[in-house]
């Protein structure tokens, strides 16, 4: 039987196209991969992608989770100006 450790994710909010155009810059500095995610992680896109965060920040603005791809848990400091508190 094999288990699935559950993955730490970053709650976030992105707002305008500035703060995604912003967000992605920085996270393009990183070498990991990482995704965004909804609530229930059934809707997942690269979280690099300009289009990608762009369509959920319109489809699921409150449900933007940060997820590290490359190492789970693993979220940049700069993403904590984006956390939702």
């Amino acid at each position: 039987m094999t288990t699935i450790k559950p993955h730490t994710r970053a709650h976030i909010r992105l707002s305008s196209q500035t703060e995604v155009i912003a967000f992605i810059q920085e996270l393009c500095k990183q070498e990991d991969s990482f995704s965004i995610e909804n609530m229930n992680g059934n809707h997942r896109v690269n979280a690099k992608s300009v289009i990608g965060v762009m369509y959920t920040m319109l489809d699921f603005p409150e449900e933007l989770f940060l997820v590290n791809d490359s190492h789970n848990g693993v979220i940049p400091s700069f993403v904590d100006e984006y956390r939702i508190p």
